[in-house]
């Protein structure tokens, strides 16, 4: 298999290493809340690439939220369940994403950008075929085209992003109206954080 399409198989290694490090102080907390400001209350969420999920998962369901979780790493979706029992879980690579279900908001944070850059333009498609009018995306991204491999629980990750011109195009482009880009957010990890809503014509 090409190493840029392991990353799955990195997260069934890593599952429990990732579990005990991955930050709890919610980092993403002002863009959660921004998200949460923006939908109706109780509202639907699709979380793709939800990983554990903690602690974005936890904190939009303890918000009074309905997720569904969706990942390709099956070790983290087991401990997904073990999380949160009674929520809605999905084994899927976010790229073959086909539901009949539309969303009030879809979160990929942290998990769009380990899709290698030939495969990331087709989700916005994706992104726009499961969201409601007016229903929001939540995405984080790299500042520039090109690749990087990053070093978690002992293990080599790959992580690819478009330039900022393709992004913001690419989001026009399916009908989404940008609501907020911060560019290399210190208190984020550096991410690129995307904030758009759905307005289809």
């Amino acid at each position: 298999m090409n190493k840029k399409e392991n990353v799955f198989q990195v997260y069934n290694k890593i599952a429990d290493w990732f579990a005990e490090n991955r930050p709890r102080n919610l980092m993403e907390k002002p863009y959660l809340d921004t998200v949460i400001e923006l939908i109706p209350k109780g509202a639907s969420l699709l979380d793709l690439g939800c990983g554990n999920g903690k602690p974005i998962m936890e904190y939009f369901l303890q918000s009074g939220f309905m997720v569904t979780g969706v990942d390709a790493s099956e070790k983290m979706l087991t401990l997904a369940k073990q999380n949160f029992p009674a929520e809605e879980f999905l084994f899927q690579d976010m790229r073959k994403l086909k539901l009949e279900t539309r969303f009030n908001a879809i979160i990929a944070w942290n998990s769009f950008f380990h899709l290698p850059a030939e495969d990331q333009p087709k989700m916005f498609e994706i992104f726009a075929n499961h969201l409601l009018p007016n229903g929001i995306i939540l995405f984080t991204s790299g500042t520039k085209r090109g690749e990087a491999w990053g070093i978690n629980g002992g293990e080599n990750l790959f992580h690819a992003s478009l330039d900022t011109d393709e992004y913001h195009n690419l989001l026009v482009k399916n009908q989404f109206k940008i609501l907020n880009q911060t560019v290399n957010d210190p208190s984020c990890g550096n991410a690129t954080v995307w904030l758009a809503q759905f307005n289809p014509q």
